[in-house]
């Protein structure tokens, strides 16, 4: 049968038809103006690194990017990248705005960087416009690593000596502490010197980092440790951290065997129950007596703020979950949004307890 266009069924509907491409037309004009007003003033080398990440979703670094002045703007920036992540996003990371950053920063975008890369997700970013943030980062190593593939191994070196140099590790490493401890005391006294209580904050942590992991990945992540020298300053800075289940989430996850079950009940009793109060407990040994009826012997967290109050170490910061806690300082804080790990900060210089080099090699 033939069909008769001119029927007003038929015309309602070529009508539709054309309304519908003339609004895709003009949301196609619009994207590609919007899209050449953007790349008005830029120099080629810039409009072919948009056409390149133009699949990545962006996500703006705050202009603070230091992790211990800004911990409650930093950590939503990392977990909506993590969220990304878990997704199978391609990530671009802005940081042109940033203004201020910090080694610890620079450390987790570093850690952030290798999650996606040992997956093959894509992940790469822009530089700070700021000459001394451009600095620091270019220097920490992170933009080499943007480029480099990896292959999944267990250990990485990252940086330059005597600058800021990164070690990423699965497993406990005893050895690394001492060649840290040499290059880290020519920096400060300009020769050798003994600092127990760095070499014992290394080997405490990376310990702790083993227990903190889950159940059955023990070994399976790489713990961070960034060592900055300031020559100037004559100050070592480090920061060591892991993407393991964190302090609290550790403590919460004890079996029916461990010692440490059914802690909660009991330090309530006690009058203790926010988790910043916890932290603190912790790192006074006073958690282990507690909930043990065991004396402290020194060992996890409770040596590490050992060390800082005989000044073997100073300027002691962790980050964990959802508490930011200037140890120094006695400033215990909740956070709003939750880091998952733990994250430690502390500076060795010459007011620091050290003794003559007697160790032979």
């Amino acid at each position: 049968m033939k069909i008769i266009y001119s029927k007003e069924r038929y015309i309602r509907h070529s009508r539709h038809v054309a309304r519908k491409a003339f609004k895709r037309r003009q949301k196609r004009k619009a994207i590609l103006k919007a899209k050449r007003r953007a790349m008005q003033g830029k120099s080629i080398i810039e409009k072919k690194s948009a056409n390149k990440f133009s699949r990545y979703t962006n996500i703006t670094a705050p202009k603070n990017f230091s992790f211990l002045e800004n911990t409650a703007g930093v950590i939503p920036f990392l977990n909506s990248i993590e969220r990304l992540r878990e997704k199978n996003k391609m990530v671009y990371v802005v940081l042109k705005n940033v203004e201020t950053i910090d080694y610890g920063a620079i450390t987790v975008l570093l850690s952030t960087m290798f999650k996606f890369k040992e997956v093959r997700i894509g992940f790469n970013g822009d530089f700070p416009l700021n000459d001394e943030a451009r600095r620091l980062i270019i220097e920490s190593g992170f933009f080499e690593q943007l480029k480099k593939e990896t292959n999944g191994r267990s250990t990485y070196h990252i940086g330059k000596d005597n600058q800021i140099i990164t070690h990423a590790r699965k497993n406990v490493s005893s050895e690394l502490g001492l060649p840290i401890m040499r290059a880290a005391t020519r920096t400060i006294w300009g020769e050798e010197r003994i600092c127990q209580g760095l070499q014992r904050v290394l080997v405490e942590l990376m310990q702790n980092t083993n227990n903190h992991a889950a159940k059955d990945r023990k070994g399976g992540k790489h713990w961070w440790l960034s060592i900055n020298h300031d020559k100037v300053r004559k100050k070592v800075s480090f920061v060591f951290m892991d993407h393991g289940v964190g302090i609290f989430s550790s403590l919460k996850n004890k079996e029916l065997d461990s010692k440490w079950y059914g802690w909660q009940e009991i330090i309530k009793r006690v009058g203790i129950s926010t988790d910043e109060e916890i932290l603190k407990l912790l790192l006074d040994g006073k958690m282990h007596k507690t909930v043990t009826k065991e004396k402290f012997r020194g060992k996890g967290l409770p040596g590490i703020k050992q060390t800082l109050d005989r000044n073997q170490i100073g300027n002691l910061h962790v980050i964990t979950n959802n508490v930011y806690a200037n140890v120094e300082n006695n400033d215990y804080r909740l956070l709003t949004n939750v880091f998952k790990g733990t994250f430690l900060y502390w500076e060795l210089s010459e007011k620091n307890i050290n003794k003559p080099w007697t160790i032979k090699y």
